[in-house]
């Protein structure tokens, strides 16, 4: 609002000026003519040079309500974007708690863990049946490499400081669990879980 009243204020100051200037080229001291021919003169000179002025005006207010409707649109798309990412994150941390709280059988018969007390260290992992502990550990792999990415693509496009020490350190907790028993997992495991590592410390943004 400020940048359109000043914009107003030029203009004034504009048009004021071209009929200072006007009455000066024909002599200050002069009295006011009585003469239409003379005030027709003045209106075709004022006309002319004030319709340019005025359309130059004009120009630059649609121009500047371009620019406002453009950053409106491009605060709309921002908060459209912090939505979906956050809620990718919010996604990806449910599914892994979800996952946690996934009951495993245990070594002894009818009896059953819940993964997540072996992930936090709760429970030893060889108390667990190895083959649903593989199983289970690969799943995990995959929610927490998606965790990570998630974090790191609200940080990098949206808040910088976003990675509260939550979520910090769970997804740390959880990859060093993986980390210790990478064995269980794929070849290609060791890589992505450097990957992973990378997106948590933001290190890929060097």
């Amino acid at each position: 609002m400020s940048r359109i009243l000043l914009v107003l204020i030029v203009g004034l100051l504009l048009i004021a000026t071209v009929g200072g200037i006007y009455y000066a080229y024909v002599g200050f001291d002069k009295p006011f003519s009585t003469s239409g021919e003379d005030w027709g003169q003045f209106g075709d000179y004022f006309g002319g040079v004030s319709s340019a002025l005025l359309a130059f005006i004009s120009i630059l207010l649609l121009v500047y309500t371009i620019h406002l409707q453009s950053e409106q649109l491009s605060g709309v798309q921002h908060e459209m974007l912090k939505r979906d990412l956050l809620a990718h994150v919010t996604k990806a941390d449910d599914e892994i708690m979800h996952w946690l709280e996934r009951e495993l059988a245990a070594l002894k018969s009818g009896e059953t863990v819940e993964f997540g007390d072996v992930v936090w260290g709760i429970l030893e992992p060889n108390y667990i049946n190895p083959k649903e502990f593989k199983l289970a550990t690969v799943r995990l792999h995959k929610l927490t490499c998606l965790y990570c990415e998630a974090l790191a693509l609200y940080r990098d496009n949206i808040d910088p400081h976003f990675i509260f020490k939550y979520h910090h350190q769970k997804a740390q907790s959880l990859l060093n669990f993986l980390k210790d028993h990478q064995k269980l997992l794929d070849r290609m495991a060791g890589p992505s879980l450097q990957f992973c590592q990378m997106h948590l410390d933001g290190k890929h943004e060097v």
